[in-house]
């Protein structure tokens, strides 16, 4: 990431708004002062605001993953759920497992609770939306569990609407989940997969290409 400028009245002031914006300590940040500022004729006339160029340090991703686990492990705690927290990084991505015996009541129905979880630590580690570093959060391999589910889904329902040449929807699903859908679909060229609904809890129309079929 490049570095941003920054001013204040004082070079404090300015690092300051550098940790803000960053949501970092000051020795996560890489500070090159540019201008110390300078209050000129009786504080007013000719007065120079501090300036400041700063930007994470190159291991800012490591320090991401610190957080995101320290914040987890503590949120679990708070619920009094006994439970391991493991980061690790792969791809520019955050993934934290978590190992316990209340993993049944982390994952919720349908995976909501571990979503829940999930789009807390996201919001806590990515609250500079500049520098955003995605954190999937698991338990018991409940991921790739839902994943290998709902590529079987789109299988089965894409076979079904080949056959019988009438659209078909899928039940409400958050975005990870109809991205599933749609990456196993498009290994048939001759279906159209579409959204449709209101807010974040969507269903997947599959319908045949060039087709006006109502949905059964």
């Amino acid at each position: 990431m490049e570095a941003i400028e920054f001013e204040g009245k004082t070079i404090e002031e300015a690092i300051e708004k550098a940790t803000k914006f960053f949501n970092a300590t000051r020795n996560e940040l890489n500070i090159e002062v540019i201008s110390d500022g300078s209050q000129g004729l009786f504080g007013l006339i000719g007065s120079k605001k501090a300036k400041i160029k700063a930007r994470l340090n190159q291991d800012s991703l490591e320090v991401k993953k610190e957080k995101a686990q320290k914040f987890l492990s503590e949120l679990l705690r708070l619920a009094n759920i006994p439970a391991a927290v493991e980061a690790r990084l792969n791809d520019k991505k955050i993934f934290i497992n978590i190992n316990g015996d209340g993993s049944g009541l982390l994952i919720g129905k349908k995976g909501q609770t571990l979503d829940a979880l999930q789009y807390l630590v996201n919001k806590m580690v990515n609250q500079n939306l500049e520098d955003r570093t995605p954190v999937i959060v698991d338990t018991e391999n409940y991921r790739q569990r839902r994943e290998a589910k709902l590529a079987s889904l789109a299988q089965k329902l894409g076979n079904q609407v080949k056959k019988q040449k009438k659209r078909v929807a899928t039940e409400p699903l958050n975005p990870q989940d109809r991205r599933v859908i749609y990456l196993t679909l498009k290994n048939y060229p001759d279906l159209v997969a579409k959204s449709e609904g209101e807010g974040k809890m969507k269903r997947v129309i599959i319908s045949p290409r060039s087709s006006n079929s109502n949905i059964t």
